[in-house]
C-alpha cells in the first residue's frame, strides 16, 4: 500500500513508522519527566508498556512489510541508493536492535521488580537501564530518519 507523506516512495507502514517515531520520542521524553519531576510513577509505568506495546506491534506490521513487500525496489530511484542508503540502514540498525534489546529488557526488568516489590534494590539500575534505553531510541529516529529521507524522499 503506498504511503501518505507527500513526496514520499515509501509503503504506509514505513510512513506510519516515521511519523510514528516523531511521537514516540517526545511521549517517552514526556514520560520520563512525569517520573523525575513530578514523581508520578504510575504514569510513567503506563506510558511506557503503552509505548512497548505500541512499538512492539509496530515492528511486527513493519518486519512482516518488509519480507512481503520489500523497499528496495522503492528506494532505488534515490540518488543514493548506491551510496549513502545501505551505510546509513547499517547504521540504524546498529541502533535499533540494541534498542529493542535494552528498552525490552528495561520494561520487563520493572514490572518484575514491581511485582516482586524489590523496587528499592532495582531503582538505581532501572534508572541507568532507562537512560541508556531513551539515547538508543533518540539515535534509532534520528538514524531511521536519515535513512528514510535517503532511502524514500531524496529525488
Amino acid at each position: 500500500m503506498a504511503g501518505f507523506i507527500p513526496t514520499s516512495r515509501g509503503s504506509f507502514v514505513l510512513d506510519f513508522i516515521v511519523v510514528a517515531m516523531g511521537l514516540i520520542v517526545p511521549i517517552m521524553l514526556f514520560s520520563i519527566r512525569t517520573v523525575k519531576i513530578r514523581k508520578n510513577l504510575a504514569l510513567h509505568r503506563l506510558i511506557q508498556i503503552g509505548l512497548g506495546i505500541t512499538l512492539g506491534i509496530a515492528i511486527v506490521a513493519f518486519e512482516l512489510d518488509m519480507r512481503i513487500n520489500g523497499w528496495r525496489h522503492l528506494a532505488m530511484p534515490s540518488p543514493y541508493y548506491n551510496t549513502l542508503v545501505f551505510p546509513a540502514l547499517i547504521v540504524h540498525l546498529c541502533f535499533a536492535v540494541p534498542t529493542l534489546v535494552l528498552w525490552t529488557y528495561t520494561i520487563a526488568q520493572a514490572v518484575k521488580y514491581t511485582i516482586e516489590k524489590q523496587v528499592n534494590q532495582a531503582r538505581n539500575q532501572h534508572k541507568r537501564l532507562g537512560l541508556y534505553s531513551s539515547y538508543s531510541m533518540i539515535g534509532t529516529a534520528i538514524t531511521g530518519w536519515i535513512f528514510y529521507y535517503l532511502a524514500f524522499i531524496a529525488a
